[in-house]
């Protein structure tokens, strides 16, 4: 296998630099390797591992569950590690092979963690500080009627870290990525699940090869082909009734799903968040609830503004308003981002305050990072205390702009249902990234 491996990889060989080779063979490798790590142990012991982690009980010390205070609450009454249990198992989550833990609370719950190991430390700083930001809004939504009646809240899994490269992540059991949901689907069909992004390129490549630029109408027949040939617009609705064949409860889950992806994609828009990548979006089978790792703003690398310019303001693709149906799209879905937009402009939550906080060391950090590039190994310079507030200024300001703007409605109208529209819309999702997968 080694040897096959070097002769794949061979750049002496003439072409074998070729992008189109290359992309072929490690689309061959990719699966190999998948084949080989499906025959590894999917569990082990921790007393094999760590004897101290197995031994560990309240007696030892008291140790507060990872996360447990977040967010501010009473110290008088926090949920204590009781003991780690013994079984850990190894899953595919976050784009890594993860190690899942279990650890019992003294209050008899069992809590599941995923450690998971970052290369990047200063990316998964920036998660972090989105997700700290969404639970103080979560504080804002439970105190207004209209969010609390719609049972408006985001999904924030805990997230600690443990060292530079290392962190326990909160996980849901049931909770599966809508990348795995659609790779199911497309083994059950017997589609590779990346011959969409295939047939992308190669109508590309005809049509360059031609002397001609990929047009706008291009684009659309490419979108229009995939969803006729390989990924039809009801794949996911398919998959949500095969796995909730009971009708309460295949309503329920649609529901929950409905709202909790209006809020994602009102965050992704207001708070120029990065787009929603399909593996990014995690839906808890058990709940509908739906949270999305490795959100972070989406800031220019040179210019340090706000990404403002996307074909689409959130992910509202074919195969998911199929799934909501027109009433859960024109219904709940708009009703949900308005009642949290107004929500949050209310003058009293002073939401401006948290995202100056939020934002000054995001851009402390963009700053850090952007003279590490120029003079590697330099000693970093602080950034301009004028600059850096007139940096946060101004991205302050976009976002409250765009939250302004959806607050506001005219009668029935509101901006919200234009913004759906364009999310929908085939002229734009065709010239999405297909990485992206806009027939997904």
């Amino acid at each position: 296998m080694k040897s096959q491996f070097t002769t794949d990889f061979d750049f002496s060989v003439p072409g074998s630099t070729k992008l189109h080779n290359l992309i072929n063979k490690l689309k061959k490798w990719i699966k190999i390797l998948e084949a080989k790590t499906k025959l590894l142990p999917k569990s082990f012991l921790i007393e094999e591992k760590c004897r101290f982690l197995s031994n560990f009980s309240l007696n030892t010390a008291e140790v507060e569950i990872p996360g447990e205070f977040l967010l501010p609450k009473h110290s008088h009454y926090y949920v204590r590690i009781a003991r780690f249990m013994p079984r850990v198992e190894i899953v595919q989550k976050h784009n890594t092979a993860a190690r899942r833990l279990y650890i019992r609370g003294h209050n008899g719950k069992i809590y599941p963690y995923l450690v998971v190991n970052d290369a990047c430390l200063t990316e998964s700083r920036r998660e972090e500080r989105v997700l700290q930001l969404l639970r103080m809004m979560n504080h804002f939504l439970e105190k207004q009627k209209e969010t609390s009646r719609r049972l408006l809240y985001f999904t924030v899994p805990r997230v600690v870290a443990v060292s530079p490269q290392m962190r326990l992540v909160e996980d849901n059991c049931t909770s599966i990525s809508l990348l795995d949901i659609y790779k199911q689907r497309c083994a059950k069909r017997s589609i590779e699940h990346d011959q969409p992004i295939a047939r992308y390129y190669e109508r590309l490549a005809t049509v360059q090869a031609r002397g001609s630029q990929a047009s706008h109408q291009v684009l659309r027949d490419v979108l229009k082909e995939v969803q006729a040939n390989m990924v039809p617009r009801g794949l996911l609705k398919e998959w949500a009734m095969h796995t909730f064949p009971d009708a309460t409860d295949y309503w329920t889950f649609r529901k929950t799903f409905t709202i909790q992806l209006a809020l994602a994609g009102l965050a992704e828009f207001v708070l120029h968040l990065s787009r929603m990548n399909s593996d990014m979006m995690y839906v808890h089978q058990d709940s509908g609830f739906l949270n999305v790792s490795y959100f972070k703003f989406d800031i220019d690398d040179q210019t340090g503004e706000l990404d403002a310019n996307r074909p689409v303001p959130f992910r509202l693709t074919p195969n998911v308003a199929d799934f909501m149906s027109a009433t859960g799209v024109t219904g709940p879905l708009t009703a949900s981002m308005v009642s949290a937009a107004r929500c949050f402009v209310q003058p009293q939550y002073q939401i401006q305050s948290l995202l100056r906080a939020v934002l000054r060391d995001e851009y402390i950090t963009w700053h850090k990072k952007k003279q590490d590039e120029s003079n590697p190994g330099a000693q970093p310079v602080d950034m301009d205390g004028e600059l850096l507030v007139n940096m946060v200024t101004k991205a302050v300001g976009a976002i409250t702009t765009r939250l302004q703007n959806l607050a506001t409605f005219d009668g029935a109208e509101s901006r919200v249902s234009t913004l759906v529209a364009a999310a929908n819309s085939h002229d734009n999702l065709c010239r999405m990234d297909p990485a992206w997968h806009p027939w997904l």
